[in-house]
Formats: structure tokens, C-alpha cells, sequence
């Protein structure tokens, strides 16, 4: 049997083994092994989220260049202007994530808490859990002439929609006995703005579990509005 002859043999061989011929495959058996060009493309556009955060909270909005970036990935301009139009641009895909971010962390703690001291401390748990093992959602402070006008106003929008919602659920804490006698506005404010600070002085490498930053930060913060005497702080931090 000659050569030719041999494998028109082994592959009538195949399709009697395997019920159905090699073309009717969709893809090799190891294709399924190797990533498509959009899962490549989300695996480095994650990558370029995951370094601009990390560049804007560190240096701010105006103290990070694009050759930063660039130098930083290993890109070139060309490269990343496939990504993103612009540095504003990029900034303003991190806030949409981060207002993503708040919002799934506020509605499950409201879903999850039975007065509005527990949903205050549920929302705040979820959130620092969130910023604490995510690389991009995370909270980026607004500098003025960062965003397009219409990109602020609506980032502002969210927030200010966030803060309203904290409020109400403060206010619903007042009502029902759960939540001290206090100016709903002002406490929130006092916990959004303890909130979005973690983002900057939180560090993987500290002693702190992403867990015990999220838990004491909730204690912390619901405590100082709790209507009633809470139980000692915990203090295995694991801080030395």
C-alpha cells in the first residue's frame, strides 16, 4: 500500500471510530485550549484598566502621561489609541466601573440587611471588599478638566445618586430605631468619603486581609451611627 493509500485508509478509519469525519469538527480538540482573539483582546484591555488605575490613584489624573502607560504595558501609542480614544477616555471607563462597582455593593447590602444599621454595614463591607481584590474598580477621585463635560456630569450623576441612596437607608435606620438621631446627609458623606479612601492607602502586601479591611472598616464606620451600645472591636487585624 503506498503512501497516499495509507492515509485515505487511516482516515476512513477515523470516521468509523468516531461516528463523524474530521471536517465536521468545528475546531481541533486543542483549540478549545487557546484563546479566541476576544478573550486576548479582554485579557489586555484588562491589563490597560489594571495600569491606568494603579497610575491615576498613585499620580492623579494630570500627573499620568500616556508614555507612562505605554512604557508601563509595553504598547505603543498607536497600540493602545485601539483600546481607547484618549486618556480621558480611559479615566472615564474606570468611573463607570467604579460606579458599577458601588451600586452592586449597595444593592446587596440592602437586600441583604433587616434594618438600615445592618444595610449600612453590608453596603460598606461589600464595597471594600470590592476595592481591596479588584485592580480597576476602585474609587478615582474627580479632578477638574479631566473628564469631557458630559462625561463629569454624568459620573457626577451616579454618585450623587449613590449618596442619595446611602442617605435613604440612613434615614430608614433613624425611622426604625436602628441608626442614631442624625443628619442623614452629613453621615453620609462621612462614610463615602472614609470609603473611597482605602484606595489609596490600601496595599495587598500590608498585614491586612482584604477580608479583615472590609469587616473592621464596616464596624468602624456603622458604629459611629448605631443607635445602640455595639460589642468591642475585633483586634486580630494581624497588624504588628
Amino acid at each position: 500500500m503506498n503512501k497516499a493509500a495509507s492515509q485515505s485508509a487511516l482516515r476512513k478509519s477515523g470516521k468509523k471510530k468516531s461516528g463523524r469525519s474530521a471536517t465536521s469538527r468545528s475546531k481541533p480538540a486543542w483549540g478549545e485550549n487557546i484563546q479566541s482573539t476576544e478573550e486576548q483582546r479582554q485579557a489586555r484591555e484588562a491589563i490597560l484598566f489594571e495600569t491606568a488605575a494603579r497610575l491615576f490613584n498613585r499620580y492623579g489624573f494630570h500627573g499620568t502621561s500616556m508614555a507612562q502607560l505605554t512604557e508601563e504595558l509595553g504598547l505603543t501609542k498607536g497600540a493602545l489609541y485601539y483600546y481607547v480614544n484618549d486618556k480621558s477616555d480611559l479615566l472615564y471607563q474606570l468611573h463607570i466601573r467604579s460606579a458599577r462597582a458601588t451600586r452592586l455593593a449597595h444593592d446587596r447590602g440592602v437586600a441583604e440587611g433587616r434594618n438600615g444599621y445592618e444595610r449600612i454595614h453590608l453596603v460598606v463591607k461589600h464595597y471594600i471588599k470590592t476595592v481591596t481584590t479588584s485592580p480597576t474598580e476602585t474609587f478615582i477621585l474627580m479632578e477638574d478638566g479631566a473628564l469631557k463635560p458630559e462625561q463629569a456630569d454624568e459620573i457626577m450623576k451616579l454618585r450623587k445618586q449613590l449618596e442619595y441612596d446611602l442617605r435613604k437607608c440612613i434615614q430608614e435606620g433613624i425611622d426604625d430605631g436602628s441608626i442614631a438621631p442624625c443628619d442623614p446627609k452629613m453621615a453620609s458623606f462621612a462614610i463615602v468619603g472614609a470609603m473611597a479612601w482605602v484606595s489609596k492607602w490600601y496595599d495587598p502586601a500590608m498585614p491586612w486581609t482584604s477580608d479583615q479591611v472590609s469587616s473592621g472598616m464596616a464596624e468602624l464606620l456603622s458604629r459611629m451611627i448605631a443607635a445602640n451600645p455595639v460589642p468591642a472591636l475585633p483586634t486580630d487585624t494581624g497588624q504588628s
